[in-house]
C-alpha cells in the first residue's frame, strides 16, 4: 500500500523561552504544504526500510524515525506482523519542513491500516509524542497552532490558500543546534495569542500584521548564514507578500497573490538548491 507525508510550513514561530522539562516552550502556526515523500509498506516477517534515493542525511538504518515508528507501533499493539518499507524521498532533510517527522507519522498511519491494529487517530497522535514534536501534527493534518513543545494543537479552518514558492538551498541545518543557540538571541518574553478569522491571508499582507508571524530563528540563522537573508529578502522584492524561514531553516518560503507572480518569482530567484513552486 501507498502513504503520502507531505511537508510542513511555519507561519511563524516564536520561542517563549525554556520549560523545566529542558524544552523550548513554542507558538507556531503549522501547515501542510503540496510536496510530500511517497511511502510503500508491504507485509513481511521483519522490519526492512529501503531509502530511495539515497541520501548522506537520511539514514536507512534503526536511526531513522521511520523505523522507530514502526516499533513503536508494534510494541503498543502487540503486533507480531513485521514489513518492508520503501521510502521515496522528495522533501529536502535538513530544511524546516519535517520531512522525517512527517515519514514517521504516515508510516504510523500506514501499517495501522496494514496490520489491521485499528488505533484511533488520537491513540497514534499519543505514539506519536513519543517519537517528536512534530509528528502529532502530521497524524493530524491540515493547518493547526501548536503550542507548548509544538505537540499542543489546535485546528484551524483558515489556511493560505494562495500560491508559494519554496525555496530550499543546499544548506544543512540542525534543528537541535539551532535551539541551542537560540539563547543566545533575545526570546519573546511577551506574547498575546490572536484569534483567526475567515483569512490568514489578510493578515498576512496587511502591513500591521501581528508579531507572531515573525519567526525567531531568523536572527540567529541569517547571522551565520547571511545567502538565506539575501533569498527572503529576493522573494520580497519579486512580488512575495509575505515570506519566512520554516522552522528552523534552512529552507525560506513566499506568498504571492497570483500564480504568474508566484511564477516569475519562481523562475527568477537562482540558488544552488531547489524551487518548488506549490499551488
Amino acid at each position: 500500500m501507498g502513504v503520502r507525508a507531505p511537508a510542513k510550513v511555519n507561519i511563524g514561530l516564536r520561542v517563549l523561552g525554556v520549560r523545566p522539562d529542558g524544552y523550548h516552550e513554542i507558538w507556531t502556526i503549522l501547515q501542510e504544504i503540496d510536496l510530500a515523500d511517497e511511502i510503500l509498506l508491504w507485509e513481511s516477517p521483519d522490519l526492512s526500510l529501503l531509502v530511495t534515493p539515497e541520501l548522506p542525511d537520511v539514514p536507512s538504518d534503526e536511526s531513522n524515525l521511520v523505523i522507530k515508528a514502526a516499533r513503536i507501533l508494534r510494541q503498543a499493539t502487540a503486533c507480531r506482523i513485521g514489513a518492508k518499507i520503501h521510502l521515496r524521498k522528495n522533501i529536502p532533510a535538513g530544511a524546516g519542513l519535517g520531512g522525517g517527522s512527517s515519514d514517521a507519522a504516515a508510516v504510523l498511519r500506514g501499517l495501522n491500516l496494514l496490520w489491521g491494529t485499528k488505533l484511533t487517530n488520537a491513540e497514534l497522535a499519543e505514539l506519536a509524542s513519543q517519537i517528536g514534536s512534530d509528528v502529532p501534527f502530521f497524524i493530524r493534518g491540515g493547518c493547526c497552532l501548536a503550542t507548548g513543545r509544538g505537540a499542543i494543537l489546535q485546528s484551524i479552518e483558515s489556511r493560505i490558500h494562495d500560491p508559494v514558492v519554496l525555496l530550499c538551498p543546499d544548506i544543512g541545518i540542525s534543528t537541535a543546534w539551532a535551539y541551542k543557540n537560540i539563547e543566545k538571541y533575545r526570546l519573546t518574553t511577551q506574547f498575546e495569542n490572536i484569534t483567526f478569522h475567515d483569512y490568514i491571508e489578510k493578515h498576512l499582507s496587511d502591513p500591521a500584521a501581528p508579531s507572531c508571524f515573525i519567526n525567531d530563528f531568523e536572527p540567529l540563522v541569517f547571522d551565520f548564514h547571511p545567502s538565506l537573508k539575501s533569498l527572503k529578502e529576493a522573494l520580497l522584492q519579486n512580488g512575495a507578500y509575505y515570506a519566512s524561514l520554516s522552522g528552523t531553516g534552512s529552507s525560506l518560503f513566499g506568498v504571492f497573490s497570483s500564480y504568474s507572480a508566484a511564477s516569475l518569482a519562481s523562475q527568477g530567484i537562482k540558488l544552488n538548491g531547489k524551487v518548488f513552486l506549490l499551488t
